[in-house]
């Protein structure tokens, strides 16, 4: 029973991020507009607080290669490319590096 409620307990606390976004979006178009754009930027800073700093420590000495994947992804995205052509080419260039690496 105690696992039952560690894993509904979990999973909450993990979904309820993600809705209450959805259900507040009616409310953004009341707030400020500077306010209203950082609430809409959130989600993606927060991604990438998450996702740099993995990138960097996830391939050990190799993490020039995570570099290279994420300023890839960056350059695309910057140029307005699609996220899947983003995606696509980070991985590419990360595992090219990896390969060229030797690793």
């Amino acid at each position: 029973m105690n696992k039952l409620v560690l894993i509904l307990t979990c999973s909450a606390v993990t979904l309820l991020p993600r809705i209450i976004p959805y259900f507040a979006s009616s409310y953004l178009k009341k707030l400020p507009g500077f306010i209203r754009k950082c609430m809409l930027l959130l989600p993606v800073a927060s991604l990438g607080a998450l996702i740099f700093p993995l990138a960097l420590t996830d391939f050990g000495p190799l993490w020039i290669a995570g570099l290279v994947g994420v300023t890839t992804a960056f350059l695309t995205s910057f140029f307005r490319g699609p996220m899947i052509l983003a995606i696509v080419i980070a991985l590419l260039s990360t595992t090219g590096m990896l390969m060229a690496m030797g690793a």
